[in-house]
């Protein structure tokens, strides 16, 4: 700094020499101590340059409003002024944006699982495995039998309850298959052989031909009978117990009474359980 002090004040002594104006020593301090203030004032400046440099953004200072002018009048492009930073709460395109509030929806209560209810104890004593289905001859229930047919399924039945009354149920079954394809449109011929096809353990079996009695003669008391046991062997106790029903209430029976009264309890329990 005292190099351009020097400078400066040489400067000044040339150009009075040159132009023939008056140095003495006065003029010499008065000038020395003006250069060391306006080089105050240029280190200043360094440092208000050196800080426009890093952050141009100072320039739009209000305060410097001043420097901003002098600049443009010199021809200088400005670095763009920083935008606004929105207040808070407020939209930076102009308008309020309200907060969006959201509202927590209140955990929704745990619904407790209702406790698994034990499957009742039923009685199956008595229950069989289902055979495997074997499809016996139905005939036609739609042949109008001739009297030789009748009188051969008659021939056929008696043979059959012979058999039966022998114990011998393979060779009952076969006589009674013979008086169905006789005489097959006979509800009763069915029901017949359901009942000997339930002591060979062929409930199966049994309900089709119940089925076929009942579809020939809807009031078939024997077609339910035969087919309440039919299902009671199966398990069914449900069922069993509708049908045994329905044969009581069409043509009362001990036996299907009797059967009833077995698959009640069980019927009961289990419609309790489903209910629940």
């Amino acid at each position: 700094m005292s190099d351009m002090r020097s400078s400066f004040v040489t400067s000044k002594i040339l150009e009075n020499a040159l132009f023939g104006g008056d140095f003495n020593r006065e003029d010499t301090f008065s000038l020395t101590s003006m250069t060391i203030r306006i080089m105050d004032h240029v280190a200043l400046l360094k440092q208000f340059i050196g800080m426009c440099q890093s952050n141009p953004a100072i320039l739009h200072s209000p305060e410097f409003g001043f420097f901003r002018d002098y600049l443009v009048s010199l021809g200088a492009t400005l670095p763009p002024k920083p935008e606004t930073p929105a207040p808070e709460g407020k939209c930076p395109m102009g308008g309020d944006k309200k907060e969006e509030k959201r509202e927590e929806k209140p955990a929704e209560p745990e619904i407790p699982k209702p406790a698994e209810i034990p499957f009742p104890e039923i009685d199956n004593e008595g229950v069989i495995e289902p055979e495997e289905a074997v499809a016996l001859p139905m005939g036609d229930s739609n042949k109008a039998p001739s009297d030789e047919d009748v009188e051969k399924a008659s021939e056929e039945r008696g043979k059959a309850q012979e058999a039966l009354g022998n114990g011998d149920f393979d060779a009952a079954l076969t006589h009674f298959t013979a008086a169905i394809e006789a005489n097959p449109g006979s509800a009763m011929l069915h029901a017949k052989r359901a009942s000997v096809l339930l002591k060979l353990k062929r409930p199966i079996a049994a309900i089709a031909d119940c089925d076929k009695a009942i579809s020939i003669n809807p009031d078939s008391a024997q077609g339910y009978k035969f087919r309440g046991r039919a299902n009671r062997l199966l398990g069914k106790w449900v069922e069993a117990k509708t049908d045994l029903a329905t044969a009581c209430k069409l043509d009362y029976d001990d036996d299907a009474n009797e059967w009833l009264k077995e698959v009640e309890p069980n019927r009961s329990s289990t419609v309790s359980f489903l209910a629940e």
